[in-house]
C-alpha cells in the first residue's frame, strides 16, 4: 500500500519534467525554423511591364549566417554597387556556409539576375508574395572567389511583364517632349480703333 502511494506522489513530478521537457523542444524547434528563414510579409509584388528587368529594379535582403563580422554589410555594399536595391541587412542562424539565394520561384527573373552575381550558389524557393530576394552568406563564402566577374545589371523579360515589390515598382512619367519649347509671345496689347482713312480723289479748285 505504502508502494503504490510513492508511485503515485513521483508519477506527477515526473510527468511534469516529461511536460516541460516537451514544451522546450518545443520552442527551440520553433526558434530554429523562424531564425532559418526570415518571415516576410505577404505584401502582394505589382506586375508591370517590362522586357528587360534591372538590377534598380530589384530588392535584396542580406543575412550573415556566420561569426564574420561585418559580412552582410560587405556583401550588400557590393550588390549596392551593381545597382541593387538593398533591404534588410541582419543575421540569420540557419547553417549556411558559402552563399544561398531565397525567393519566390526558382526562375523568376529577380532570383535569376541575383543568383548570376555569384559562383554556384545554392537556390530555396519560398513563395514569398513581395518578390524580394533574400541573399544568405556563411562562414565558407570568399570574398575573393564567390563573385562572378563581370555580372550581368540586366536580364531579358521573355513574356514582358515582371512582378516587383511594391517598394521598388517603377512609376511611369509622363515623357518630356522632344525639342526646343517656343517662347512664349507677350500678349498683343489692345488697338485703338483704326481711324477713318481719307477720301482720295482729285484736288478741288480754288474758288475764283
Amino acid at each position: 500500500m505504502r508502494a503504490k502511494k510513492v508511485v503515485r506522489m513521483l508519477s506527477t513530478p515526473i510527468t511534469l519534467i516529461i511536460l516541460l521537457g516537451l514544451l522546450a523542444a518545443g520552442v527551440w524547434w520553433g526558434y530554429k525554423s523562424v531564425s532559418a528563414r526570415v518571415v516576410h510579409p505577404a505584401t502582394p509584388c505589382v506586375t508591370v511591364p517590362m522586357t528587360d528587368l534591372s538590377t534598380s529594379a530589384v530588392t535584396v535582403n542580406v543575412y550573415n549566417s556566420g561569426s564574420q563580422r561585418g559580412l552582410a554589410a560587405r556583401v550588400s555594399a557590393t550588390l549596392a554597387n551593381g545597382g541593387f536595391m538593398i533591404g534588410t541587412v541582419g543575421n540569420s542562424d540557419n547553417g549556411i556556409l558559402t552563399v544561398l539565394i531565397m525567393g519566390a520561384a526558382a526562375d523568376d527573373p529577380e532570383v535569376q539576375l541575383v543568383a548570376a552575381w555569384f559562383v554556384e550558389p545554392e537556390i530555396q524557393t519560398d513563395g514569398r508574395a513581395d518578390h524580394t530576394v533574400d541573399v544568405y552568406v556563411g562562414n565558407s563564402f570568399d570574398e575573393n572567389t564567390a563573385w562572378v566577374s563581370g555580372a550581368p545589371t540586366s536580364l531579358q523579360i521573355p513574356s514582358g511583364e515582371v512582378c516587383l515589390p511594391a517598394t521598388a515598382t517603377p512609376t511611369a512619367s509622363e515623357p518630356p517632349v522632344e525639342g526646343p519649347q517656343p517662347e512664349s509671345q507677350p500678349a498683343e496689347p489692345e488697338s485703338a480703333e483704326p481711324s477713318e482713312a481719307p477720301i482720295l480723289g482729285p484736288p478741288v479748285p480754288a474758288p475764283s
